[in-house]
C-alpha cells in the first residue's frame, strides 16, 4: 500500500535514535506532541552503534545516586529505517479528556501520577497491537509529561523502497565511522587529550567540557570537526549522527532542534551542501539605530 503513494513528494521529516548493539531493542522516544497525526507521516532512522562508555560515577548533586554511564566513542555499525504513517496505526492515541497541551501545564502530585499510570496502562492495553506506547514516567521537572517508547523497534513498519532506494546510498557512507572527544581541561589544572573514563570521572567532580569531536571515516585518521557544540552530553554520540547527517548527506536539512521529533527536513528535490561548504550562522550586525540604544543605555548605566 506505501508503494502505491509517492513518498519522495508526501514525506518531509526524519527523526534518528540511536542504540547500543549491546543493549535490547527497547527504545525511548520524545513526547507525543512529536507522534501526534498532524506531525505524520515520519521516516524513523535507528542508528545501531558499538559504544564504549564510562563508569557511573557518584552523582555531585544527588545523595545515594550514581550518573548515567557517558559516551566514550562510538562505531556506527548499521541502521534500520522504518515509515510511522497516521494509517499505519503505530502510536497509542491519547483520549483523555483533558488535552496535552493543558496536561504539561500542570505541576505533577501523586495522584496525577497515579491517574495517570492507570490511564496509560489502559491505554497501552487498548491498542496493544500498536508498538509505539506510553512510557509510565510522567515527571518532566515540576511539570506533567507523556512520553512514548517502543520495545522493540523492528515491529515498526519498514520505510519504503522508493524512499530507501534514494537515501541508502548516503546513509551508508556512514557505517563504520567512528566517533570520539579530544577535550582540553588546562585551564583548570586538569586531563588533556582524548575523553576516557578518567577524564569522565574528573568532569564528574570539576565539570564538563564540549570538546572536539573527531570522525574516523574508515581511513585511520581522526578529522577533527570544530563545529559541533554538544559534547557535555552523557549521550553525545547521538547528537553526532544527527550532525553529520545534517550537513555531509543530501536530502536531509538540519531541523534546528525547534519542532518536538524532528531532527531533519527531507528535501528529495535538492541536495544539502556538504560539509567543506557549512560555515556557522553568523550573528547580524547592527543596524547604526541599534547601536546608538546600545551606546545610550551603557551611558545610562542599563543593560
Amino acid at each position: 500500500m506505501t508503494e502505491a503513494i509517492n513518498w519522495l513528494d508526501k514525506l518531509r521529516k526524519s527523526e534518528n535514535k540511536s542504540r547500543n548493539i549491546n543493549r535490547g531493542k527497547a527504545l525511548q522516544f520524545s513526547s507525543i506532541d512529536g507522534w501526534t497525526p498532524d506531525k505524520l507521516p515520519k521516516l524513523l532512522i535507528v542508528w545501531n552503534f558499538e559504544k564504549e562508555s564510562t563508569e557511573q560515577f557518584q552523582s555531585q548533586t544527588k545523595i545515594d545516586k550514581l550518573t548515567k554511564a557517558r559516551d566514550i566513542s562510538a562505531t556506527v555499525v548499521s541502521y534500520d529505517a522504518f515509515l510511522i504513517t497516521k494509517e499505519s496505526e503505530s502510536v497509542v492515541p491519547w483520549e483523555s479528556t483533558i488535552s496535552h497541551k493543558e496536561l504539561v501545564k500542570k505541576h505533577w502530585t501523586e495522584d496525577w501520577i497515579k491517574n495517570l499510570n492507570k490511564e496509560t496502562k489502559a491505554l497501552n492495553e487498548k491498542y496493544k497491537n500498536h508498538p509505539i506506547q506510553f512510557q509510565s514516567s510522567f515527571k518532566n521537572g515540576v511539570y506533567l509529561r507523556l512520553q512514548y517508547k517502543v520495545n522493540n523497534y523492528s515491529k515498526l513498519p519498514k520505510a519504503p523502497n522508493q524512499v530507501m532506494d534514494v537515501l541508502s546510498p548516503h546513509l551508508d557512507t556512514l557505517k563504520g565511522v567512528k566517533f570520539r572527544l579530544k577535550k582540553d581541561h588546562s585551564a583548570k589544572n586538569g586531563p588533556v587529550g582524548w575523553y576516557d573514563n578518567e577524564m569522565g570521572r574528573w568532569e564528574n567532580e570539576h565539570g564538563k567540557e564540549s570538546g572536539i569531536l573527531h570522525v574516523d571515516y574508515g581511513d585511520g585518521y581522526w578529522v577533527p570537526h570544530p563545529f559541533f557544540k554538544e559534547g557535555r552530553q552523557d549521550f553525545w554520540t547521538g547528537f553526532a549522527i544527527d550532525y553529520l547527517v545534517s550537513h555531509e548527506l543530501p536530502h536531509f536539512i538540519d531541523g534546528g532542534g525547534h519542532q518536538t521529533g524532528m531532527d531533519h527536513e527531507l528535501d528529495f528535490g535538492k541536495n544539502q551542501t556538504v560539509f567543506d561548504d557549512y560555515q556557522p550562522k553568523k550573528k547580524k550586525a547592527k543596524s547604526k539605530s541599534q547601536k546608538l540604544v546600545s551606546k545610550l543605555k551603557k551611558f545610562l548605566g542599563l543593560k
